[in-house]
């Protein structure tokens, strides 16, 4: 891309009202040697273990668990608010020929291998398919797990181990999750619980609400302006042999003589991506960004989506960058059109490739949408 044209453009962009900034602004992910920690728009915190794995396999497994045991993930979350309670979930990696147990129970252990006193929980199943602690246990289990070094999983009549999750950096993560949360030193803080009053915590947020507008998808046969063409051609080295002769190219007309092109750009072993442009009546296309927490108008490929679905019913545009071909990590987002501009309304993040699908995922943007009363189903 010619950036010292690009910036000119995306600076029109600005003066025309055409694009805001995200919603409001959360965390970055962070690692917390084997918990990741992320917030998101409403305050609502997700802990997820990714337990010492690296890409080759299990780094380590606790003391007195046994080499073969697989992974699983434990997952905490915890909204907003002075009255919030942590949802604890764990979730264990079964084939498609053995199907997830629905009872279990999980086991906290000492560096030693052996169990804690007390530390024992029995699962219920939870609606994501994974395994539920129950809302009553949670206290004690964040007061053992603060001196545990694992939760070992098992299930079956023998009650056999079958996987587990690291709870190293598990307070570390906790504690994060209090600061950004305003509980620290509060009496709604588990790890650095203190004399002030529960309700000296800040209230959530309240979750952002957008009107979505449909468009309308243009005829195979419209003209693709030679505008278009030409950055296609100078923008996507990779196009002519992904997409000969620009026939996936797609315009979108978004009313008042406004129309978003849609370029397929190139293709990687397990990622296609696109780029966007919008006309106005006879003017050039210009690109047309899609703002993200750490993606701004500036940057160089903010044009670009991966894997793009586009619903004009809906008014939506959805893309999935996965960060390696079996999709356990990388980025799912959604961006809506209110009739002025597209609004990033969802995205779920997960940084680390440790096995867990998008089900799981910690959500960085939450909206409530109002889809266009036809698209209602």
């Amino acid at each position: 891309m010619n950036t010292r044209t690009a910036r000119p453009l995306l600076l029109s962009f600005v003066l025309a009202g055409l694009f805001v900034m995200p919603v409001q602004a959360q965390s970055v992910p962070k690692d917390y040697r084997d918990w990741s920690v992320s917030c998101s728009n409403i305050k609502t915190c997700t802990a997820v273990s990714i337990s010492g794995l690296n890409e080759m396999g299990v780094s380590a497994r606790p003391r007195g668990v046994r080499a073969e045991t697989e992974m699983g993930w434990l997952w905490l979350e915890l909204e907003a608010g002075p009255a919030a309670k942590p949802r604890i979930i764990y979730s264990a990696m079964y084939s498609s020929a053995q199907p997830t147990p629905k009872d279990g129970s999980l086991r906290i252990v000492g560096r030693d291998g052996r169990p804690l006193a007390n530390g024992n929980f029995l699962l219920t199943p939870d609606e994501s398919g994974a395994s539920l602690l129950p809302s009553a246990d949670v206290d004690r289990f964040i007061a053992l797990a603060k001196n545990g070094h694992a939760v070992v999983y098992s299930s079956g009549a023998n009650r056999q181990v079958q996987s587990f999750a690291s709870l190293s950096g598990f307070v570390a993560a906790l504690r994060a999750i209090e600061a950004a949360q305003g509980r620290t030193g509060t009496a709604a803080a588990w790890i650095d619980k203190g004399k002030l009053a529960r309700d000296r915590v800040p209230p959530a947020p309240a979750v952002p609400s957008i009107n979505a507008v449909a468009f309308t998808k243009l005829s195979a046969r419209t003209n693709v302006p030679k505008s278009v063409r030409d950055s296609r051609k100078a923008e996507c080295d990779d196009s002519e042999r992904y997409d000969p002769g620009g026939q996936g190219i797609e315009g979108f007309s978004l009313g008042k003589g406004r129309i978003l092109w849609s370029v397929p750009c190139g293709a990687g072993a397990y990622n296609a991506w696109s780029k966007f442009y919008l006309q106005q009546g006879n003017a050039a296309v210009v690109p047309y960004p899609f703002l993200g927490p750490e993606r701004a108008a500036s940057d160089e490929d903010a044009h670009s989506l991966v894997n793009v679905s586009i619903e004009p019913e809906t008014g939506q545009i959805s893309a999935f960058s996965k960060g390696r071909g079996i999709g356990d990590c990388g980025t799912a987002e959604t961006h809506t059109w209110d009739g002025t501009r597209f609004v990033l309304t969802t995205m779920i993040e997960m940084n680390a490739c440790s096995g867990l699908l998008p089900d799981l995922w910690p959500q960085r943007i939450k909206t409530e949408v109002v889809l266009p009363a036809k698209a209602k189903r």
